[in-house]
């Protein structure tokens, strides 16, 4: 595919540059036939482009189905690049997540679009792709008839593993939470440009399949094993690059957390718990995370697991 201007929107200028078909774009179309809905990313990269995570996906089209992901468009200071059709399915938030079915009925991917913004060290060159980002949102939401006070939403808020667009809103100097910033944002350009809708064709050769399940809404206690010789390190994403807790926080051989989500991580060969502190004047409100296990069962199952660094009782 080759990279082709399709226009300026709310000021920003369009390029679609599509991805080859492989497991990052199947020309799965979404169940819904056009989008219902709509998901506010962050590309989680920082100082990168919108056409260099463009070309990642596209040198890694085709990446084994237990790590692909993917998203529609992708926003930076300069330009908007559309990768995958928005009325195709892209893999932007994990099926095994409850709240967007909760929300709207469904699966993000099947039935939603996400887009992309990038963020930089730079604070004012941040700010720019912000704007440009909700920028492309407005024009979305007016070409889709999609409404942005409810029925767009910000990835961290419907998969709490996930820390976009906070990381935008961060870099660009707000609270990684306050995701109303976008909200008026893209309120604000709904004023401007309105594309017109186009429909992905209808194609009879498709690459079938989806990720794989990597996520397990478990209850449970987890009690580390007192033979263990160091503390577990505990995170607030999941994810060995994610940002650790202060060690007086860890969990320490005998002690215990309660959890409600046990996540497979197939880039690190880890089992993760997701949970929330019990002790005494202990943030009870934020969600924590930290590896409980290497993956070695051949059936990739947690309860098979033998080399478990504690005991897992579920309710």
């Amino acid at each position: 595919m080759t990279k082709k201007k399709i226009g300026t929107w709310n000021g920003v200028p369009v390029y679609t540059d599509f991805l080859p078909i492989g497991t990052r774009r199947t020309r799965q179309r979404l169940v819904s036939g056009k989008p219902r809905f709509a998901v506010f990313h962050d590309t989680g990269n920082r100082d990168s482009t919108a056409q260099q995570n463009v070309n990642y996906y596209r040198n890694t089209y085709n990446i084994d189905w237990s790590r692909t992901a993917s998203a529609h468009v992708f926003v930076d200071d300069k330009e908007c690049i559309i990768c995958i059709p928005v009325t195709e399915k892209a893999w932007h938030v994990l099926y095994d997540t409850p709240i967007d079915n909760q929300w709207y009925n469904d699966d993000a991917n099947d039935i939603a679009f996400g887009v992309e913004g990038c963020y930089f060290s730079n604070r004012s060159r941040t700010f720019k792709s912000l704007d440009n980002t909700c920028r492309i949102m407005a024009a979305l939401c007016n070409s889709w008839e999609i409404n942005p006070r409810n029925e767009m939403t910000g990835h961290q808020q419907i998969q709490y593993d996930k820390q976009d667009p906070g990381n935008l809103l961060a870099a660009a100097g707000y609270d990684r939470n306050d995701i109303a910033v976008l909200d008026n944002l893209v309120i604000k350009h709904m004023k401007g440009d309105s594309p017109i809708p186009k429909v992905a064709k209808n194609e009879k050769k498709v690459v079938k399949g989806k990720p794989p399940r990597t996520v397990w809404a478990w209850n449970g206690i987890f009690t580390s094993s007192k033979n263990n010789m160091e503390p577990i390190v505990d995170r607030r994403a999941m994810g060995l690059d994610k940002a650790q807790v202060d060690r007086g926080s860890w969990i320490y051989p005998g002690e215990f957390v309660k959890f409600d989500q046990v996540i497979k991580d197939k880039i690190n060969s880890l089992w993760w718990i997701r949970f929330k502190y019990q002790a005494v004047g202990a943030n009870k409100k934020d969600n924590f995370f930290m590896a409980i296990a290497e993956i070695t069962d051949k059936e990739e199952k947690l309860l098979k697991e033998k080399e478990l660094w504690g005991e897992i009782v579920l309710k």
